[in-house]
């Protein structure tokens, strides 16, 4: 992902090892967002981060915003509109199999 898109001032959080960046926007109650003794905060959500990081935003999502602004809530609201126009075909659901009663087993000897 670091070809296509500068990851830097992200914070990166490590999953099984392996780091990893989200892309959408941290969603999360109210609690984890406005505990008073947090030292750094994503600079658009509010998020909290780890004091050892140097990152201003917690995910894609937040820098695109601090970078586009407004633009990036009209190319959303745009591509919801588009793809609401666009004829959606419903899934055919598959019969399921029941079964057929209670299991037959040999009789015990």
């Amino acid at each position: 992902m670091s070809r296509y898109m500068d990851l830097s001032n992200i914070h990166t959080y490590t999953i099984n090892g392996f780091p990893i960046v989200y892309i959408n926007q941290r969603r999360g109650n109210d609690n984890h967002r406005f505990r008073n003794n947090v030292s750094r905060r994503c600079q658009v959500c509010k998020w909290e981060l780890d004091a050892a990081s140097s990152a201003l935003f917690c995910s894609m999502e937040c820098k695109l915003k601090s970078i586009l602004g407004s633009q990036l809530d009209d190319l959303m609201e745009n591509s919801e509109i588009t793809d609401d126009s666009e004829e959606t075909v419903e899934p055919v659901k598959k019969k399921r199999h029941r079964r057929k009663g209670s299991p037959h087993r040999a009789p015990f000897f």
